[in-house]
C-alpha cells in the first residue's frame, strides 16, 4: 500500500453498471482497506460500486480538491477531520466510527456508522447512504457517453424505435415495472404524442388536467428565471398496475407537441433533482422525426438508449436510416449515442432472420413474441405475461450491471438464419 490509493472498480461494460455508485474510501490502516476491497471484488457489489482508496491523508485531500466528485465520501475520524477543515463539504460524507457517536464538531450533510461490523451489513450501510445522497451527475454514476444533464440520482434510460407499433410502450412500460420489482425507485415518465399509457387506468382519481397544469407551470419556471424552484412532485400519482410513480396521461396532443427541448430538459432535471427516484423510464416518440424536440433532448442527456426493433426488412431498413441521421456531423449528441446504445429485438421467434443494416450494430436482448397478445380485449394483460416479464427483467439486470443475457457473448448478432 505505497501508493497513493487503491482504485477498486465493478465489472462493467458500457451502461450495464448504469446504476453503479462511486464513493471515495479514506481509511489510514491499509489492513482496514485491503480486505475490504477484496471483498469487494468477489462479491455482488462488484458490479454496483466503484471505490477510490486512499490510506494517505496528503493524496486524500488533494484528490477531493481537485478530483472529480464522488457520491459518497466513506473514512475514518482522522481522514474526515483534515477534509472538513478544507471547508464545508459539498460531498455527502459517512464517518466509520469506533463505538463513539457523532463528533460535535462534525459539518452537516453526513452521518455515522460503526467501523468494526460484518463487512455485508458495512456494504448495505454504504450502499443506503448512495442511493440516500448522491447526485449523479453526468457520468459518475456508470452512465457513458451522456451530455451531463445534472438529473440527481436518477438515471434516464430512454425507450425508442424508428417506427410505430413494434411494442415499444409495452416494453417501457414492463421495464418500468420490473425495476420496481427490484427494488428500485422509479418514474415512468410518457412523452408520446399520443400517450399509450392512458389505456392502463392508474388507479387515482381527481388528476384529471394534472399534466397540462405541469406544462404550464415549466413554461412559466423558464419565463421568470425559475428553473430552481419548480415542483413537479404536487403532479406526480402512484400507478398500481406498474409499481411505480407517473403522471396523468394527457389526451391533448397539441400542448404536448408544443414542448420544447429545454421543456423537457427541465423537465427531466426537475425530476431527478428531486432525490426520490433511481430510475426515470421514458417513453419517447421515436418514430416522429430526428428533429423532434422532446426526442433530441432524451437522446442528448439519457444514460441509455433502448432501441425497440422488429425482425424484419422495413424495420432494420428504418433503423439503419434512423441511426445514419443521427450520426450526421453537427448533431450534439452524436459523439456517444452508439455507445449509450441498445438493441432490442422485439416479437422474437427463435431465430434472427435479418441482419442489422449497420455492422455496429449488435442485438443486445431479444423478447418473445406473444400470439396471445393479438386478441386481447384486457390492455392490462400485456404488463401480466411472465414469459415477456422474464425476459424484461433479463434486461434490467443487464442494464443495472448483472444478470444473464438475452443472448451470450459469443453470439451476440450473429444469430441468423
Amino acid at each position: 500500500m505505497n501508493g497513493a490509493f487503491l482504485r477498486c472498480q465493478g465489472k462493467e461494460e458500457g451502461i450495464y453498471a448504469m446504476l453503479s455508485v462511486r464513493f471515495v474510501l479514506a481509511v489510514q490502516d491499509s489492513r482496514y482497506v485491503e480486505p475490504l476491497l477484496n471483498y469487494v471484488n468477489g462479491s455482488s457489489y462488484s458490479s454496483s460500486m466503484q471505490i477510490t482508496a486512499f490510506t494517505r491523508q496528503d493524496a486524500f485531500l488533494q484528490y477531493m480538491e481537485s478530483g472529480e466528485p464522488p457520491a459518497l465520501v466513506v473514512g475514518d475520524a482522522e481522514m474526515l477531520m483534515a477534509w472538513f477543515h478544507l471547508g464545508d463539504p459539498a460531498v455527502p460524507w459517512l464517518l466509520l466510527n469506533d463505538g463513539a457517536g457523532m463528533p460535535a464538531s462534525c459539518p452537516a450533510g453526513g452521518s455515522h456508522t460503526a467501523k468494526y461490523q460484518p463487512l455485508p451489513k458495512l456494504l448495505e450501510a454504504i450502499s443506503a447512504r448512495c442511493h440516500g445522497s448522491s447526485t449523479f451527475p453526468g457520468g459518475s454514476n456508470g452512465i457513458s457517453g451522456g451530455a451531463g444533464l445534472q438529473t440527481g440520482m436518477a438515471a434516464v434510460i430512454g425507450v425508442l424505435s424508428p417506427l410505430s407499433g413494434c411494442g415499444k410502450s409495452t416494453l417501457a412500460m414492463n421495464m418500468a415495472k420490473q425495476f420496481a420489482v427490484l427494488g428500485l425507485r422509479v418514474f415512468y415518465l410518457n412523452l408520446e404524442s399520443v400517450n399509450s399509457s392512458v389505456l392502463f387506468p392508474s388507479g387515482c382519481d381527481g388528476m384529471e388536467g394534472s399534466f397540462s397544469r405541469l406544462l404550464y407551470d415549466i413554461k412559466a419556471a423558464q419565463e421568470g428565471g425559475l428553473e430552481n424552484v419548480l415542483q413537479v412532485m404536487p403532479y406526480r400519482l402512484r400507478h398500481q398496475g406498474l409499481k411505480c410513480d407517473t403522471f396523468e396521461p394527457s389526451l391533448h396532443v397539441k400542448e404536448i407537441m408544443e414542448m420544447t427541448r429545454s421543456d423537457t430538459e427541465l423537465l427531466l432535471r426537475s425530476l431527478g433533482s428531486t432525490g426520490q427516484y433511481d430510475v426515470i423510464v421514458v417513453d419517447t416518440d421515436g418514430a416522429s422525426g430526428v428533429r423532434e424536440e422532446r426526442l433530441q433532448a432524451v437522446l442528448e442527456h439519457a444514460g441509455a438508449l433502448i432501441w425497440v426493433l422488429l425482425d424484419d426488412p422495413i424495420s432494420m431498413f428504418k433503423s439503419g436510416i434512423r441511426i445514419d441521421q443521427l450520426l450526421k456531423p453537427g448533431e450534439c449528441f452524436s459523439g456517444g449515442l452508439m455507445k449509450r446504445s441498445r438493441f432490442v429485438v422485439n416479437r422474437y421467434t427463435g431465430q434472427l432472420v435479418n441482419r442489422p443494416p449497420r455492422q455496429d450494430i449488435r442485438i443486445d436482448c431479444t423478447l418473445p413474441y406473444i400470439p396471445s397478445w393479438k386478441q386481447l380485449h384486457q390492455q392490462e394483460l400485456l404488463l401480466m405475461s411472465p414469459i415477456y416479464q422474464r425476459e424484461v427483467l433479463k434486461l434490467c439486470r443487464q442494464l443495472l450491471g448483472g444478470g444473464d443475457f438475452g443472448l451470450s457473448g459469443e453470439n451476440r448478432g450473429e444469430l441468423y438464419a
